[in-house]
């Protein structure tokens, strides 16, 4: 998978781009852009966002929305972003068999995460348009907090199941679910045996 990262996230988590890594990550890393780049369902967009000062990011999938936000998150913990939204991604679908086996599938094919700048245009106005909409940057958030604990996957489940996304499609608005499209382009993929 691709992240594709703003660049004040690139600067507040100390990111480098795949020419500045050392050998021979650099070179996994150019293959893994080099194979993947323009495969939308393997690209996400990611932007840094503060919830009660703590580092949060939100990455959201370039070929359906799908949206994920990981809570403090700290520089040291960026190696592990991938493992964290195949955690959730795995933990939101955990009732849904077939899409459990298709990520899982996935996931085997695809199991390098690389982080590139972000320039794509529509993916920043999706991760500016729900971080201000849906998570009103950030206070929504309170209203998932009970006894003090914050739940995350809750966070994750609604914005993907019960907030409705827009796509213009051949000039037409088209109106879904992230989670519904994510699990659909992901069967079409990966659902076959």
């Amino acid at each position: 998978m691709i992240i594709y990262a703003t660049k004040r996230t690139f600067e507040r988590y100390k990111l480098k781009l795949p020419v500045e890594l050392t050998p021979p990550i650099n070179r996994i890393t150019q293959a893994v852009i080099e194979k993947e780049s323009g495969d939308k369902l393997l690209e996400w967009g990611a932007k840094l966002f503060y919830f009660d000062r703590r580092k949060c990011i939100q990455v959201v999938n370039f070929a359906s929305k799908f949206t994920l936000f990981l809570i403090d998150i700290k520089v040291a913990d960026l190696e592990n972003v991938g493992d964290m939204m195949a955690h959730y991604l795995l933990e939101l679908y955990k009732n849904d068999r077939e899409m459990t086996k298709a990520l899982k599938k996935m996931f085997e094919g695809n199991f390098v995460t690389c982080f590139a700048k972000l320039t794509d245009k529509s993916a920043i106005a999706t991760l500016n348009t729900t971080q201000s909409r849906f998570a009103d940057d950030g206070y929504r958030f309170y209203e998932f907090i009970r006894g003090g604990i914050l739940h995350s996957m809750e966070i994750n489940h609604d914005v993907n199941f019960k907030w409705l996304f827009t796509m213009k499609t051949d000039g037409k608005t088209e109106y879904f679910y992230g989670g519904e499209k994510f699990r659909k382009i992901v069967l079409d993929r990966y659902g076959k045996s």
